[in-house]
């Protein structure tokens, strides 16, 4: 098998990417990620393609678009489907968050 292995043998033979896992149908996102220590601070890192940033969040959300598979996630307000939770958190930015504010409703 291809891909990266994180000892759960989850691997789908198709893309090599982890497969969705666990008691909300999500990877858990934590065992695909390590910190390193450098000279200039600490890193976050990517173990499946080693992606590096000084963010937590930046490669949460890396290895939650790139290398876990879900369902996807619907919009509350009119059921848009988005791929992955950052796409969804953009829809409702731009959707119903800024087009709300920039015609001063609420």
């Amino acid at each position: 098998e291809e891909g990266y292995d994180d000892g759960s043998g989850m691997i789908d033979p198709n893309t090599g990417m982890p497969i969705a896992a666990g008691a909300d149908g999500n990877k858990d996102v934590s065992s695909l990620m390590q910190s390193v220590y450098a000279e200039d601070g600490k890193y976050w890192e990517c173990l499946v393609c080693q992606y590096l940033t000084k963010n937590k969040g930046s490669v949460r959300e890396h290895i939650e678009a790139k290398h876990v598979q879900s369902d996807g996630f619907q919009c509350d307000k009119c059921h848009k489907f988005c791929p992955n939770r950052k796409s969804l958190r953009n829809h409702v930015y731009v959707y119903h968050t800024k087009h709300k504010l920039s015609q001063g409703l609420d």
